[in-house]
């Protein structure tokens, strides 16, 4: 670390019950435990939480020492004293395992925390129906970029309010990939957000013609919890009915399929209504983040063996709306044609436009006999007449939107 000036530095001697240390006291603007060539932290480790725990020695003694996190760096953290004007850098080898388990936890869930916060009133509205804008939800990614709450929020809006089913897929893999980073270290952390990440990402990979990954999603899905809720076997039998309407290269592949004949077969929580035959539903239940008081609570019950999804099941309002098949909005584009309404030129055109070949003179040889070539010159296609489209859908009469009606 570079500074405009040179710090005074007095060495004080710590005699704690992790090890006898000798460490450099700057001037506090420098005080940041960290080595001179390491960067400085990050904004989100900058912002860590004021909360005072017990921290625990590695090994067989398992010695003690209590105060309040203020800094983590990838070898340290500096840890402040209670009552006295001390800070203690310690070593993340001299932590125990679930010290290291917290350590590694706490910052997702504070940053979740915050944006959960903020995008609160978006999901409390989705509820019932109304969608942000991609524009309007791609504000709360800015801040917390690996945070799950603003890429679900940006996927569903994506595949909600414009059938742009590959954008959307991009956002729930990312969703995706944060929350299985959580579970790995906390598992049961966000069960309701895990099967909505889940759910949602595999309805646009069946989308995009991906029934590998989508099949395996909803079947992972369909293991969280006592029973797989409705909607979940509801969007497996539909993939089951579209799957033989596909050309080969689209369909689910021979391997997987004997897993989504059993997906379809599973019992499961009934819905508190009945959902709509012939589209799949998108699930809008999340998690709220644990409180950070809690962590070290869910910590020792995960170490334990103990696990909560029963409990959840029965006494966790989102997981209860999660399982009764509530707060999910089926897909509102025609699937015939994906939302557009019309099908694509037959021909394949380009916007109404194909490339002709012609032959044209080129040169002349020795003895002046023509030289032909081949060239391509854009007219406009006789299949569509220069429209770039074909017919128009007939089961969404045009409008791009699902036209479907309750089941009986």
């Amino acid at each position: 670390m570079i500074q405009p000036h040179r710090p005074t530095i007095s060495y004080v001697i710590f005699r704690t019950p992790f090890i006898l240390c000798i460490f450099p006291l700057l001037s506090p603007h420098v005080a940041t435990g960290q080595d001179q060539d390491e960067k400085p932290a990050s904004s989100e480790q900058m912002s860590l939480p004021e909360i005072q725990r017990d921290w625990t020695e590695a090994g067989e003694q398992g010695r003690k020492i209590h105060g309040t996190l203020t800094r983590i760096n990838p070898h340290n953290v500096l840890i402040r004293l209670p009552n006295v004007d001390k800070e203690k850098i310690v070593k993340k080898s001299q932590l125990s395992k679930f010290d290291l388990a917290y350590l590694e936890i706490l910052p997702s869930v504070h940053s979740d925390s915050e944006q959960y916060s903020q995008t609160e009133s978006i999901w409390g509205a989705m509820h019932s129906g109304t969608f942000p804008s991609v524009a309007q939800v791609r504000e709360y990614q800015v801040r917390f970029p690996k945070s799950p709450y603003g890429l679900l929020l940006s996927g569903i809006a994506t595949a909600c309010t414009s059938p742009d089913y590959e954008l959307a897929e991009s956002y729930f893999e990312k969703a995706h990939k944060a929350i299985s980073a959580r579970e790995k270290i906390l598992p049961e952390l966000m069960p309701a957000t895990l099967v909505t990440c889940w759910n949602n990402y595999a309805i646009v990979l069946w989308r995009q013609g991906k029934g590998n990954l989508a099949v395996r999603l909803l079947s992972e899905a369909c293991e969280v919890g006592p029973k797989p809720p409705e909607f979940l076997i509801h969007n497996a039998k539909i993939i089951m009915s579209e799957n033989q309407n596909r050309v080969e290269k689209y369909q689910v592949p021979k391997k997987m399929y004997p897993v989504l004949e059993e997906l379809a077969q599973k019992p499961y929580e009934k819905s508190a209504k009945q959902l709509r035959s012939g589209v799949m539903y998108f699930s809008l239940n999340v998690d709220s983040p644990p409180p950070l008081n809690v962590l070290d609570e869910l910590l020792r019950l995960h170490f334990e063996g103990h696990q909560s999804i029963k409990e959840r099941f029965t006494e966790d309002p989102v997981f209860a709306n999660l399982m009764q098949s509530n707060n999910c909005a089926y897909e509102p584009w025609c699937t015939n044609c994906d939302g557009n309404g019309v099908f694509r030129c037959p021909n394949r055109c380009n916007r109404g436009v194909i490339a002709v070949p012609i032959q044209t003179l080129e040169a002349r040889g020795i003895r002046g006999e023509p030289v032909y070539g081949t060239r391509f010159v854009d007219k406009q296609c006789p299949v569509c007449n220069g429209k770039g489209v074909g017919d128009k859908c007939s089961k969404c009469n045009g409008t791009g939107k699902n036209n479907t009606k309750e089941r009986k």
